[in-house]
């Protein structure tokens, strides 16, 4: 153990500690810039449903008014309203529209419907023309082209208007005479026109959003409540339907749009057509009123990844449950869901559903709901990631970490990853300067490639190579002194590999923190590629560096490694099958199999009612909860691994160590949810490795006075490997550690 340290300093070595180093202040000046975003957007705006406030207000045994409601509501932190746009389905449910029938014209067939205001009809009018269904001043028409189509009319005592009187052509005319020839009859319609002709069929209008309500939009106004729209995607939609359909929301006051339904406007194909309009600018370049993109967290709409790369980060992400889904959970797990979320995810938008409750005052009873979710978001100090403000949320702002840096950072990984390989295989001062020169080449080149791809490999490369050098500098050795040590000198050696190997990972940390410095990862429209694969390559290595009898020896030439593999190998495969083993191996095949399914942002395999339970708990407790993997298996494994090695228990250590390296892996892949802010992720490792190591060194204690001396039952003479020559080989350049 830490023989690296011990290393002749050869030339290939300073600068491999050089470039490493290099790229660690670089990857440490992107991190300050990430931070500075981060803490200058501290701001989440709390929103509810304007249909589940009304219907709550419908129902107060309190007979308090939709008002006086919104201001309670208000006075605990909600600063937002969503509201639903109408559409004509539900102008049918609340009466607005009547009768509607179908009428012929020849070959034609219309449905003709009854409006009972001429509000509402002007809404339908002004709704269509935005969807891009009827052209100014012609939509009284009855075009003689539309094979069907729909006829809004305003309800009149008596009838509605005729087709004929909507200049609807009649008879054989109709049927063989060019459209041209029968379109000039009546007069331009108007707002005030009493019909409207829409050449779509009626089932279809159905679905069609007219517009925010406005007794809604005036209620939240009159609360000093911002206004957030959710429309739907239509069947048709064009470039400029959509760019209709948003400026008219716009105008309504909206300032953030959340898509109804499982699909984006403009899907498919067209979603990027509306990023002009969902930005602070408007396309020619004037400054007006921002309406942001609300992009729903797990939401999985149609279109959606597509829009938020179009948006480069210009968006707001939003939590919110389903309300099919807050009839089922526990008031306790929906408030850690919505704190978590601002807390631990970066979510600047919390769209919180009201619960359904059956008590004396359910007004009351939600109102004390909203305000658990505002004291667990600003509960603790801003430092260890509370004092959340409450307001209008904005989008990130770019870092402004430029190319230049990446490609350091780039220099830095290419340094770390032949450093590893060093430490893993012999390899030569020739062999570690023809690999430093290619991975350089290849890491600077995906680093200052136009797009986010070659960041992306170059940080997985990172985030592989440097857990699995730490693992490799602290791997246990044979060393002259074979004599099993104390206790306390068994647990300050296994703290000392566990710094050690920390803060090798910790270098890689800042690399991976530098190369995903950007606005797209911090609002999650882009995310660390390979994350399956950054928690399993390490392991593996460092379990076939085990079954090869550990990492490279100083100064050890091809010749005595291969010769040590082989011997190695051919025990491994020689080995007889006992029942213990083989149970303990598929666990521990099974275990890694779980830590690697359960890894990511989208995890194949749920987590249990109990671990939710208990992560609540630790989230009560703790600043920050740590990783279950980290301080419940990783690093306590680690701490075993190490103090059995020392105390003489060389059986249990290398496995021990090995399921322990999965604490190293799992440190690093806490600052690759590069949505989740920096100074959370810090205090999530830092806690973890605090109770880690005290778990650690507790089983330690506690099995060392339940087992027998280490001498009187361990098999101490098992084979070893050849040993290293007294004195280096001249093709070889031992490696240290880089400082």
């Amino acid at each position: 153990m830490g023989d690296a340290m011990q290393h002749r300093m050869g030339g290939l070595a300073y600068v491999l500690a050089l470039l490493i180093a290099v790229g660690a202040f670089a990857g440490l000046f992107a991190a300050s810039r990430r931070l500075h975003v981060e803490a200058a957007n501290r701001r989440v705006e709390i929103a509810l449903d304007w249909q589940e406030v009304w219907s709550l207000a419908q129902t107060d045994p309190q007979h308090r008014s939709f008002r006086q409601i919104l201001g309670q509501f208000h006075a605990q932190g909600v600063t937002t309203i969503v509201i639903p746009e109408d559409t004509v389905s539900s102008l049918e449910l609340t009466g607005a529209i009547g009768t509607q029938r179908e009428m012929r014209s020849g070959s034609h067939v219309y449905t003709v419907v009854e409006v009972d205001d001429p509000i509402n009809l002007t809404r339908i009018r002004h709704a269509a023309a935005a969807h891009g269904w009827t052209t100014p001043g012609h939509d009284a028409l009855v075009d003689p082209a539309a094979p069907a189509g729909t006829l809004f009319t305003l309800l009149k005592e008596g009838s509605a208007t005729p087709p004929e009187a909507a200049g609807q052509p009649t008879g054989p005319a109709a049927e063989g005479a060019p459209a041209a020839e029968h379109a000039t009859a009546p007069a331009a319609s108007d707002d005030n026109s009493p019909t409207l002709f829409i050449p779509i069929e009626y089932a279809t209008l159905r679905n069609m959003g007219i517009g925010l309500p406005r007794s809604a939009v005036m209620a939240a106004r009159s609360q000093g409540l911002r206004i957030a729209g959710r429309i739907s995607n239509f069947p048709g939609v064009t470039p400029a339907g959509a760019e209709g359909v948003l400026r008219r929301l716009q105008s309504m006051g909206a300032t953030t749009v959340i898509y109804a339904g499982d699909e984006v406007l403009g899907y498919r194909g067209l979603e990027k057509s509306t990023v002009p309009f969902l930005t602070a600018k408007s396309p020619s370049g004037a400054q007006s009123a921002e309406l942001h993109y609300g992009a729903v967290e797990f939401g999985k709409q149609k279109g959606d990844e597509k829009l938020q790369t179009a948006l480069q980060g210009e968006f707001v992400r939003v939590h919110a449950i389903q309300a099919a889904e807050m009839g089922q959970i526990d008031e306790n797990e929906a408030i850690d869901r919505f704190v978590r979320a601002a807390r631990e995810r970066n979510i600047r938008f919390c769209f919180v559903r009201l619960l359904t409750l059956a008590g004396a005052d359910p007004v009351e009873d939600n109102v004390k709901f909203v305000r658990k979710i505002v004291q667990g978001i600003d509960r603790g100090s801003a430092v260890c990631g509370g004092r959340i403000a409450f307001g209008p949320a904005r989008p990130f702002r770019e870092t402004g970490v430029t190319t230049p840096v990446f490609a350091l950072l780039a220099l830095g990984v290419a340094a770390g990853t032949v450093w590893m390989l060093r430490l893993f295989l012999p390899f030569s001062r020739p062999q570690g300067i023809a690999a430093l020169l290619a991975l350089s080449i290849a890491c600077v080149g995906l680093a200052v490639w136009p797009g986010d791809v070659g960041r992306k490999l170059v940080a997985l490369l990172a985030g592989i190579s440097f857990p699995t050098a730490a693992c490799l500098v602290t791997f246990p050795r044979p060393s002259l002194d074979r004599d099993e040590q104390p206790p306390r000198r068994c647990v300050a050696g296994a703290l000392r590999a566990l710094a050690l190997a920390s803060c090798v990972t910790a270098i890689g940390i800042v690399h991976v923190v530098g190369l995903l410095a950007t606005r797209s990862f911090i609002a999650k429209s882009d995310q660390f590629m390979g994350i399956k694969a950054q928690h399993a390559v390490p392991i593996l290595l460092i379990a076939l560096c085990a079954v090869l009898g550990g990492a490279a020896y100083p100064g050890e030439s091809w010749r005595l490694y291969r010769r040590r593999a082989i011997v190695r190998l051919q025990l491994f495969w020689q080995e007889p099958i006992r029942v213990g083993l083989l149970l303990l191996t598929l666990i521990a095949l099974a275990a890694l199999a779980i830590v690697v399914i359960r890894t990511g942002n989208d995890p194949g395999v749920g987590v249990s009612g109990f671990e939710l339970k208990a992560r609540s708990v630790l989230d009560r407790i703790l600043p920050v909860r740590p990783r279950t993997k980290e301080f419940l298996v990783g690093h306590p494994l680690f701490v075993l691994g190490i103090a059995w090695w020392l105390r003489g228990r060389r059986r249990l250590a290398v496995p021990a160590f090995v399921a322990g390296s999965v604490g190293q892996v799992s440190l690093l892949n806490t600052f690759c949810h590069i949505h989740t802010p920096l100074i959370v992720s810090i205090w999530r490792d830092g806690i973890g490795l605090v109770i880690g190591a005290a778990i650690g060194i507790a089983l330690f204690l506690i099995v060392e006075r339940l087992m027998q001396p280490a001498g009187a039952g361990e098999a101490q003479d098992e084979p070893e490997a050849p040993e290293a020559p007294d004195s280096p080989d001249p093709a070889s350049d031992p490696v240290p550690m880089p400082t």
